[in-house]
C-alpha cells in the first residue's frame, strides 16, 4: 500500500481522532496532505478538523461545568490560570471562546474558565463551532501552503513525499507527546 492509498483510506480517521488533542500539527499534516492529492482540503479536511475540535472543546467545557471546581481544587496551578482567564472573559467572551484553541496549552485553561463563568452552553457552543471552523480552516490552509512551498523548494515532490510524509507524520505525534509529556511533568511538580 503507498501512501495515496493509505491516506485516501485511513486520513480523515486520523485526522479526526488527531484533532481531538492537540491537533494543530495534525491540521498541517491534513493540509499537506490536501495538497498532494490524498484528501479533499474543501470541505473534508476542514470540516473533519472542526468537528474534532469542537468535540473536544465541548466534552472539556460538560465535563469541567459538572467538575470544574473539584478539579481547580486538586489542580492549584490551573486554578490561578483560570482566575487569569476570568479576568480575560469579561471584557473579551467571544474572542477568547473563539481564540483561546490557537494558542498550545491556554486552551484547557479558557474552556474550564469560560465553564465555570456564567456564559450559557448554548452561546458556547455557537461561539465554539465557529473557533473551531477558523481553526481547522487556519492550520488546513497553512499545512496546504507548506506542502506548496515544499514543492516549490524542491521541485518535483514524488521523489521526496514519503519522507517528508512521514516526517510531518512524526512531527505531529513527536509535538502531541512533548505537550501532553509537559503538562503531567507541571502537574507532577505542583503536587510534590
Amino acid at each position: 500500500m503507498n501512501l495515496a492509498e493509505l491516506f485516501s483510506q485511513y486520513g480523515y480517521l486520523m485526522l479526526l481522532v488527531g484533532s481531538l488533542g492537540e491537533g494543530m500539527p495534525i491540521m498541517l499534516f491534513g493540509g499537506f496532505a490536501a495538497h498532494r492529492g490524498w484528501l479533499a482540503l474543501i470541505p473534508w479536511v476542514i470540516l473533519i478538523g472542526a468537528i474534532g475540535n469542537a468535540f473536544a472543546q465541548a466534552v472539556w467545557f460538560f465535563g469541567a461545568r459538572y467538575a470544574g471546581r473539584r478539579i481547580l481544587e486538586k489542580r492549584s496551578d490551573w486554578a490561578a490560570q483560570v482566575a487569569r482567564v476570568d479576568r480575560l472573559l469579561e471584557k473579551w467572551e467571544a474572542p477568547v471562546v473563539i481564540g483561546a484553541r490557537f494558542i498550545p496549552g491556554f486552551s484547557s485553561t479558557a474552556v474550564i474558565a469560560v465553564a465555570l463563568s456564567a456564559m450559557p452552553s448554548t452561546r458556547f457552543l455557537v461561539l465554539n463551532g465557529i473557533g473551531a471552523l477558523a481553526w481547522a480552516s487556519t492550520f488546513g490552509v497553512l499545512g496546504y501552503a507548506l506542502g506548496q512551498a515544499i514543492e516549490g523548494f524542491l521541485g518535483e515532490i514524488e521523489r521526496y513525499e514519503t519522507p517528508v510524509a512521514v516526517g510531518l507524520l512524526v512531527a505531529a505525534v513527536l509535538w502531541i507527546v512533548w505537550h501532553h509529556a509537559q503538562t503531567f511533568r507541571s502537574a507532577g511538580r505542583k503536587r510534590a
